[in-house]
């Protein structure tokens, strides 16, 4: 797998919620903000990879949903 694709909502309670679906299952993580995100989903990958290195991922892609109020 070259690319890892996570959809990146803001949660309910603050912070952000990532998730990546892969035909072996999900990676679902969250963070306080988009920098903590990003060092959780790096350690869900490589926790969820971990007896599988061959697999790992070369780059991770963030699509974030995020809407907000122009006035």
């Amino acid at each position: 797998m070259s690319e890892l694709v996570f959809q990146v909502e803001p949660d309910e309670e603050g912070g952000y919620v990532a998730r990546a679906k892969l035909a072996t299952g999900s990676i679902i993580t969250q963070g306080d903000t988009l920098d903590e995100l990003k060092a959780m989903i790096k350690d869900a990958v490589s926790g969820y990879f971990y007896d599988r290195p061959d697999k790992l991922p070369k780059t991770i892609r963030l699509q974030v949903n995020e809407v907000f109020a122009l006035a």
